[in-house]
């Protein structure tokens, strides 16, 4: 599913009435907004970004790019990928880890024209028992990282009580988990479905549901950070057409796809790329609630034996490294030794699937957009050489694509594990990638584990997490997947990504004059 990006957006269902107008697209940096050269910047978007309305908490991590252009964040992804305070103007845990002051910045006013309080932070936080809230999921009872109690200790003072320690809550609330909304969507929550209501240095002055999304700079916004005028985000599901629009200059940068890099290149179209995407198989159904089999974990492992990751990758994912870990290869929490252990093997396979009560296998279904028809059917023969059954229906329905997490026992996914305790507990655990509220112990404990680790105790509890989710078999990793950003080197400077991150900020985008 990688042409929807999941790992992106984290939602099920789908719906948003929005402004619609009318624009026409031109090249460099002279684009559909009517933007004069250098002070408009085009971007072409790998999804929709706004599929359900405007309320980013709704989304994945992924999609910051998009949402911090109209929201800020109680701290914000650093360009080292470190979280850095934004709204907050300073934070403190007490001796014990269980709690947490943030001290709030003043004079930020939101688009409805309410102002930032620890109120209104204290109600934002409060809605984290909302499970609709993809990047709250956490965060709620239960949750790994989940908070207690939120208090407004004064007017800028925020306290918030965790259910257990945490050392380093701050990366929690980067990026999009920590985006605060103003007033009005809180006591009007519907007002979301009609536009942002946020603090960020863009307005959303115009959109096409689905097609492209305008944002103006605000009076008070510093043009030094931001120095584009208008951003207009123009979401290109179909990988080609995305590439296309690089090319022909209606796009002055582009999410490219791995497997569309070298035709970038080959076009002139200048490059820059990170790592830090893992192509995955994530398993949705761990309890049998759509498919039987998959209840048993060996048979989710048999899945994982039965496929030749570097075949894959020679065949459909050119460019990406093959790998059986869950975090990527510059992580602490990466672990050699399980690219070994789960080395593609037919005979274990079945022999897994055997011991589960499947000698002769099953059959199952998964639903597909065009994009990922090749790697699915790539993964699909691999199945079938173990006597797997998987039928795959392609779909260009972002309903239907998203429908299947609930109805279906597995997608492949692409995540960015920027954060691979904050993923790990807002998307495979207490996120959509467990739609079933699935609980494993081994996960639960190391994620426990590694959430509460010192700094120096950290890469051994990651290594713990990582080998716990491979055990387990809620994900199947195949690859890591480098994530390129096409862009006019005439135009704009190579933008730089933080971290691991799949994305560049927003900031990074900078002209050449």
């Amino acid at each position: 599913m990688t042409g929807f990006n999941f790992k992106r957006l984290g939602v099920s269902a789908l719906a948003l009435a929005s402004i619609t107008v009318s624009a026409t697209a031109c090249g460099g940096s002279t684009d559909a907004a009517g933007g004069s050269p250098g002070t408009t910047l085009t971007l072409g978007y790998d999804s929709d970004p706004a599929p359900q309305g405007y309320d980013p908490l709704l989304y994945g991590a992924g999609q910051r790019l998009f949402y911090e252009s109209v929201y800020q964040s109680l701290f914000a992804e650093g360009a080292d990928g470190q979280a850095v305070p934004e709204l907050v103007a300073s934070f403190s845990y007490n001796k014990a880890n269980t709690q947490m002051t943030l001290k709030l910045k003043s004079g930020v006013t939101f688009t409805d024209g309410s102002k930032l309080t620890a109120q209104l932070v204290k109600d934002n936080l409060d809605r984290r028992s909302n499970s609709k809230l993809q990047s709250y999921a956490g965060f709620a009872k239960g949750g790994a990282t989940e908070i207690k109690d939120v208090k407004a200790a004064s007017t800028d003072t925020v306290v918030l009580t965790f259910a257990a320690p945490q050392a380093t809550f701050q990366t929690n609330l980067a990026g999009v988990p920590g985006m605060i909304v103003g007033q009005r969507a809180i006591s009007n929550p519907s007002t979301l479905n009609q536009g942002p209501d946020g603090s960020g240095p863009y307005r959303m002055t115009a959109s096409v549901k689905g097609s492209s999304y305008t944002m103006t700079r605000q009076p008070g916004a510093g043009a030094t950070t931001h120095p584009f005028k208008t951003v207009v985000y123009k979401a290109y599901l179909d990988k080609n057409a995305r590439l296309n629009a690089q090319i022909s200059g209606q796009t002055d940068a582009s999410i490219i796809d791995t497997s569309t890099e070298r035709t970038a290149a080959s076009n002139h179209v200048a490059l820059a790329r990170n790592g830090g995407t893992m192509l995955d198989i994530l398993v949705f159904d761990k309890s049998g609630a759509t498919s039987k089999p998959f209840a048993d974990p060996d048979v989710r492992l048999a899945l994982s034996y039965a496929i030749d990751r570097q075949a894959f990758v020679n065949t459909v994912a050119k460019g990406a490294e093959p790998t059986a870990n869950a975090f990527p290869k510059t992580s602490p929490g990466y672990v050699p030794g399980l690219n070994t252990q789960y080395a593609h093997s037919t005979t274990k396979a079945k022999q897994l699937l055997a011991k589960a009560g499947y000698p002769k296998g099953f059959s199952f279904t998964v639903t597909a957009s065009p994009t990922d028809k090749a790697d699915l059917e790539f993964l699909q023969n691999q199945f079938k050489a173990v006597g797997v059954t998987m039928k795959i229906d392609v779909t260009s329905s972002t309903d239907q694509i998203f429908a299947a997490v609930n109805t279906q026992p597995l997608g492949f996914i692409p995540l960015t594990m920027s954060n691979e305790i904050g993923i790990t507990a807002g998307v495979l655990v207490g996120g959509f990638a467990n739609p079933h509220k699935t609980q494993s112990p081994a996960i639960g404990a190391a994620l426990g584990a590694a959430t509460n680790a010192a700094a120096s105790d950290r890469p051994a509890a990651l290594q713990k997490l990582n080998e716990a989710l491979i055990d387990e078999g809620w994900l199947i990793p195949i690859a890591e997947q480098y994530a390129y950003v096409g862009y006019d080197s005439k135009a704009l400077k190579a933008p730089a990504f933080p971290g691991t991150d799949g994305y560049p900020l927003l900031s990074a985008f900078r002209p050449v004059a």
